[in-house]
């Protein structure tokens, strides 16, 4: 009989104590943070706990009829099969896997397996998709804080909390001139001059332990060479985890050029301040605030005399404020678009009366700065009442047109004649014309009458300016040069009447015909003078050769052939004259061609790409002579050092024409760029030299840019074309 225990038997407890087990068993696999499989040895599963469930999408029916092979991808199982033999020698594995779901999404997992005493296989799964992306992100994010740290053009640098340089990019250690390892050595005051130490010491005391970073501040660096200059930057406080402070950094920003930009405007609007102070032209200054109001800034004490009035008041004022009769006119208007740039400068006349002020004013506009205007003006008040007598006292001048020898019409508005003077009806009647014309429409087939005529007086009539022309007159078979005059009757400020005189000119014709012949041979002679010191000048370089054949000095060598250089660009303005039409311009292109094929013929053998692209103009020999001795010195330049050791690169040679007479000159390449040491303002770099005297004597501009190569960009007026714009025009 079997043995009973209190009425239970001894089997009915193991049984029980059995069951217990598996529960406690189950209950812990199913609250395992990781998927539990337990398979047999062909990796068929016998039991799946409910994070495996959960990690492969499978219910466990569905697992419990799988083989574990069927978790992975077919390329995953060829390049790393599952070692059951490694397993069923005792050694329990861990790998990383992917595994496939069985909703097709892919899972990479840790997995660890062994083998159990009974012949079967325990492997536990967890999912690191997560946090290996987190991974490969933070490294990611270290390697672009890395490449950015490295690559910012602005300094950076990280110090502890008692100021010793802990790590710096490439752009702070330039900025300085020492290496990473001289800058962990040194604290950032020891960089910094003693009068910035106590302000420095207010920063971090009052803002970056206050705040956790500073407003953006300026103070000055030394560096390895003792060179002090300014920077501007910010800085910002760090702490550990703990919430300690563990130390700051700091964006630093080299402001040398912008501190000599300010220093350069400030004493440009000095020089300007006292141009206007000084100026007799009566001027006023006028600014555009952020709502668009005028804003009178300045006048000079011409305005005051002129207007009889102290601006001190009204400083500070719009202008409808300033000059409330304005308010209703267009000149605000007008005043706003050019500070805009919306248009260009603008000239007109102007009446203005109030309390304190009466007078007709001529008012030229034009734009002094950003969102700035300067206005100067003339007081013609007197003009304007002389031209109201003229009209009041037109019948007085009837007699005196009569008393005339011109031909005189008077044209009314509608074109119809007003008035011919007594040398006019002489001339009509040897015509066959009725000299009793008036109120007959004037006609190009009037004498001395023509479309042209016709339309200067429809002019005249529009904007009450006088105007002069010149035209030849077939008359009797005589050709006739007159001089044709018109000149505006006023009105109640409106022209009504429009008085053409006609002046037989020929006789002055001849003399001036006989002027121009001798102009032309004195530009033969002028001619002649260029051609020969164009001869003169290449003497000059055949001596220079001589000289060269017999010098065994290397350096003398290369200032000869520099000379040299200089010599012939000169003789090409001088070639370029003497076979030019004009003698008093130069067609800069073509110069500035030939003078680009010389120098870079004399650079024979080099494997540098020169590239023209230039804009068509006529300069002055005061201006091409710069400009060739400029062109000359960086070209020459360009080809020597820029491309080292027959290096191949491109060299850009630009001319362009640009608005207001003004014109830039780019020479430009991308060779090794200049040394630092190179200076415009230095006699040591004596061709640089030479070019910030020939931009001054240009009064013009040079900017220097030093990326990638080197780009030097001349601005400079056009002498030629604002003379032009003086000559009288001609029909």
């Amino acid at each position: 009989m079997k043995k009973k225990t209190n009425g239970i038997s001894e089997q009915s407890l193991i049984r029980d104590a059995l069951k217990q087990s598996e529960e406690k068993y189950r209950m812990l696999l199913d609250m395992a943070v990781d998927a539990f499989f337990q398979g047999d040895q062909n990796g068929n599963f016998i039991t799946v706990n409910d994070k495996a469930v959960e990690l492969t999408g499978y219910s466990r029916g569905e697992l419990l009829k799988m083989n574990m092979r069927e978790l992975f991808p077919n390329d995953g199982l060829m390049s790393n099969p599952l070692n059951y033999d490694l397993l069923s020698s005792g050694i329990a594995i861990k790998t990383e896997r992917m595994i496939t779901r069985k909703d097709g999404k892919r899972l990479l997992i840790e997995m660890h397996s062994k083998a159990m005493p009974n012949g079967t296989f325990q492997s536990l799964f967890r999912d690191i998709t997560e946090s290996r992306n987190a991974e490969i992100e933070a490294l990611d994010t270290e390697l672009k804080y890395r490449n950015l740290h490295m690559s910012m053009m602005d300094g950076y640098v990280f110090a502890d909390m008692q100021g010793h340089i802990i790590d710096s990019n490439a752009a702070y250690q330039r900025m300085l001139g020492y290496n990473a390892s001289e800058l962990n050595a040194l604290t950032y005051e020891e960089l910094t001059p003693e009068k910035w130490h106590e302000f420095e010491r207010k920063i971090v005391a009052e803002q970056i332990l206050t705040l956790g970073h500073s407003a953006v501040y300026q103070k000055e660096y030394v560096k390895k060479d003792g060179t002090v200059f300014p920077v501007e930057l910010r800085t910002f406080l760090v702490r550990n985890v703990a919430g300690e402070n563990e130390g700051m950094w700091a964006i630093v920003r080299d402001i040398t050029e912008r501190k000599q930009s300010e220093e350069a405007l400030r004493k440009s609007e000095e020089k300007f301040r006292s141009i206007v102070e000084s100026s007799p032209t009566a001027m006023h200054l006028y600014h555009l605030d952020s709502s668009d109001n005028l804003i009178l800034t300045g006048a000079n004490p011409s305005a005051d005399s002129v207007l009889g009035i102290s601006h001190a008041p009204l400083i500070g004022k719009t202008i409808q404020e300033a000059f409330p009769n304005l308010t209703a006119t267009n000149i605000p208007e007008i005043y706003t678009k050019v500070a805009k740039a919306e248009t260009g400068p603008q000239s007109f006349e102007l009446s203005y009366v109030d309390e304190r002020i009466s007078g007709y004013f001529t008012v030229h506009v034009f734009k002094t700065g950003s969102n700035s205007v300067t206005i100067d003006f003339f007081d013609i008040t007197r003009r304007r009442e002389t031209e109201e007598a003229l009209r009041r006292s037109e019948i007085e001048y009837r007699d005196t047109l009569d008393s005339l020898p011109d031909w005189i019409y008077v044209v009314d508005e509608q074109y119809k004649i007003a008035m011919v003077n007594a040398a006019l009806k002489e001339e009509l009647i040897r015509h066959g014309i009725k000299p009793d014309c008036i109120g007959v429409e004037i006609v190009p087939d009037f004498p001395f009458i023509s479309s042209s005529t016709l339309e200067e007086v429809k002019l005249v009539f529009n904007t009450g300016v006088v105007s002069v022309s010149e035209q030849k007159i077939e008359l009797k078979g005589k050709t006739l040069h007159a001089e044709i005059t018109r000149v505006p009757i006023l009105k109640d400020n409106k022209v009504v009447k429009v008085i053409l005189m006609i002046r037989d000119r020929s006789k002055e014709k001849e003399i001036e015909e006989l002027k121009r012949r001798n102009t032309e041979q004195k530009e033969v002679l002028l001619r002649e003078i260029h051609h020969r010191v164009k001869n003169n000048l290449a003497i000059v370089i055949s001596l220079l050769n001589f000289q060269l054949r017999n010098n065994t000095n290397e350096e003398l060598t290369h200032m000869i052939i520099d000379i040299q250089m200089r010599i012939r660009s000169m003789a090409l303005i001088h070639e370029h004259l003497y076979r030019s039409e004009n003698l008093d311009r130069i067609p800069l292109a073509s110069y500035i061609e030939s003078l680009a094929y010389m120098v870079m013929t004399a650079f024979s053998g080099h494997r540098i790409n020169l590239v023209r692209e230039l804009d068509p103009m006529d300069v002055s020999i005061e201006t091409a002579l710069p400009i060739g001795l400029i062109i000359n010195e960086l070209l020459t330049n360009a080809f020597k050092y820029a491309f080292p050791d027959g290096a191949q690169g491109d060299i850009h040679l630009r001319l362009e024409k640009e608005e207001n007479n003004m014109c830039t000159l780019v020479v430009e390449d991308n060779g090794v760029g200049l040394p630092p040491s190179s200076s415009m303002d230095s006699e040591k770099s004596i061709g640089l030299y030479i070019v910030r005297l020939l931009v001054e004597q240009l009064e013009g501009t040079v900017d220097i840019k030093r990326n990638n190569g080197t780009s030097f960009s001349i601005r400079f007026r056009n002498l030629v074309t604002r003379k032009q714009e003086k000559l009288p025009r001609e029909d």
